[in-house]
């Protein structure tokens, strides 16, 4: 789930039911944040910076007053595969452009600077390697960058226009055009649109680059190459703005009745009469929830720019006058008294679906902890859910590797080579069937969200796994991969309890399955039903450069004990894999 960002300067002064109705008259939704324009915001000097209230507005600027055009330089609005990174890059490189490029006295060379930007963008090629720093902002809580649907909606609109100018030249110059106006006009949009191919080629060749003969992985509706994800909180957050996420988490029959069979049924007995928030809360739903169950005032906290749509939602459901929604990052909320709080006041509940695949990727528990830290009532406050469990089990995906023995009548067990190598590579996300499941599912490690600490987050934990097949027997078993999952519980005392599972014995949730592979054609493990097991360290951190990705090592060996009760030996090795967007 998404946590939050850029905070509105102080809206709320007291925690009275009264401040949703002044919230709400303020209308704008873009008063959520402050824009600052490329060309005028001054690096050395923030503070005497232009403030904007909407994006529309601080893009005009530019335009007008240096006569740099941000959209033009962008790729077309219906290039989806590209346009949300490609957005990202090009705010950055703008601005660490503008940044090299400041004068330490003021200097009346606007029209100077937008000229060198844009002659910049047009002659410059970069890199891979270089082109990778323009991931990391340059401004810290860039509006720009939390607005990337709003801006492709501005480049469609313009596309639009141009397009209507084409086909109809003389509406565009008005009734009174001479010929010869009108044919320029022709002319001079025919070579605007020949300049932004031009841009479009040379954008898609440097990003073929990028990708080129590179691995990817799945993030909701994108596909994005791991290997140049930076440690980016912006692009996390902003990832939270496609709806196809929030459609996927909502159509999650068993994560979504979860928490709406845990809140609603626990009405009376925890909900009704309590302040409640709801970290990272998408469209709303968990709020929503909370609201039906009877809570006094719940605070909707988000950092992507769905909130717009949640705050409509809130209010077409008839709860606004106990939802407020927030937008901000909420260690920043906490910290510049951004939420509508009291002075000394705290909260009941932290309802939060901040889980990720193997629980910990992205790792937004550390934001939610640190409002539990902050503002939850000490003693009787709780989080909700309260406990964690994660889970590993051992796979046989015999069937995956014998298929390119026949295929269609035809031998491709060369194949089975190259699909090892990339199996081997990453962890996988995917949705293993029970019946591939060879062996227990043994829990590794179970946290205590009210009392866990940010680094206990990073552990190891001993396992032990024996097959599942109680027969004895000598017939050898391969574990081919090591499969991790996770349960949630709700169970906090003298409540309802309710818990969900995302092992592969259970309904496959959006969170899939986390696969560690072995090599299946030179070293996986070897099992015996005749008091053989699979044992060792299971070590789980978040990675050094990006704390959103995880990596993970096992430590094995199989054998048994032997007669006189010492340990034998058979097999041991170490597999390492990494769980990055």
């Amino acid at each position: 789930m998404a946590s939050s960002i850029t905070h509105r300067e102080d809206p709320w002064s007291s925690s009275d039911d009264d401040d949703d109705d002044d919230f709400e008259e303020e209308g704008d939704d873009d008063d959520c944040f402050t824009f600052y324009s490329i060309c005028s915001y001054s690096h050395g000097h923030p503070s005497s910076s232009p403030k904007f209230d909407t994006l529309a507005s601080a893009l005009q600027y530019d335009a007008s007053t240096y006569g740099f055009d941000f959209l033009s330089h962008l790729v077309s609005s219906k290039d989806e595969d590209h346009f949300f990174e490609g957005t990202i890059k090009l705010v950055n490189k703008c601005r660490q452009f503008v940044k090299d490029n400041e004068k330490e006295e003021s200097t009346d060379d606007s029209i100077q600077l937008g000229k060198e930007l844009n002659e910049f963008l047009m002659n410059r090629t970069a890199s891979a390697e270089d082109d990778m720093k323009y991931y990391k902002p340059v401004l810290e809580d860039d509006a720009i960058l939390m607005s990337i649907d709003e801006m492709q909606e501005l480049k469609s609109e313009g596309e639009k226009e141009t397009r209507d100018c084409s086909a109809s030249p003389e509406k565009a110059e008005g009734p009174n055009a001479t010929n010869t106006d009108s044919s320029g006009t022709i002319n001079s949009l025919q070579s605007q649109i020949s300049l932004l191919e031009e841009k479009l080629s040379r954008a898609k060749a440097c990003i073929s680059s990028l990708t080129k003969d590179d691995k990817f992985i799945s993030f909701g509706s994108k596909t994005l190459n791991k290997q140049k994800s930076p440690d980016n909180d912006t692009y996390y957050f902003s990832s939270y703005s496609n709806t196809s996420i929030h459609e996927t988490m909502l159509r999650d029959t068993v994560r979504t009745a979860a928490y709406e069979d845990a809140i609603l049924s626990n009405a009376d007995s925890l909900f009704r009469g309590k302040t409640v928030l709801d970290i990272g809360c998408g469209t709303g739903v968990l709020s929503l929830f909370c609201a039906k169950a009877g809570a006094k005032k719940v605070i909707a906290v988000d950092n992507s720019d769905i909130l717009n749509q949640a705050k409509e939602i809130v209010s077409l459901n008839g709860w606004d006058h106990i939802v407020t929604c927030v937008r901000g990052k909420i260690e920043t909320l906490i910290k510049e008294n951004g939420l509508p709080l009291s002075d000394g006041e705290t909260v009941d509940i932290i309802v939060s679906e901040w889980m990720g695949y193997a629980l910990f990727f992205e790792t937004m528990l550390p934001s939610v902890m640190a409002a539990r830290d902050a503002i939850m009532t000490p003693v009787t406050g709780t989080m909700f859910p309260n406990t964690s469990k994660i889970f590993i089990e051992g796979g046989n995906d015999k069937g995956r590797l014998d298929y390119w023995d026949n295929v269609h009548s035809l031998d491709m067990s060369p194949m089975k080579k190259r699909m090892v190598n990339e199996l081997t590579q990453d962890a996988w996300v995917e949705v293993v069937d029970d019946k591939d499941i060879v062996t227990n599912r043994a829990m590794v490690i179970e946290h205590d969200l009210n009392k866990c600490k940010d680094a206990e987050l990073d552990f190891e934990a001993p396992f032990e796994l024996r097959l599942r097949d109680e027969k004895p027997s000598d017939d050898v078993v391969e574990v081919h991969q090591l499969v991790v999952s996770f349960d949630i519980d709700f169970s906090v005392p003298n409540t309802n309890m309710v818990s969900f599972s995302t092992g592969c014995h259970s309904t496959p949730t959006h969170w899939k399955q986390t696969v560690l592979w072995f090599d299946p054609m030179h070293n996986c493990p070897l099992l015996r039903n005749n008091g053989e097991v699979m044992k060792g360290i299971f070590r789980m951190k978040r990675n050094s450069e990006n704390h959103r990705a995880i990596d993970i090592a096992v430590i094995w060996e199989t054998g048994r004990s032997g007669e006189d009760g010492c340990w034998v030996r058979s097999m041991d090795g170490v597999l390492r894999r990494s769980l990055a967007a």
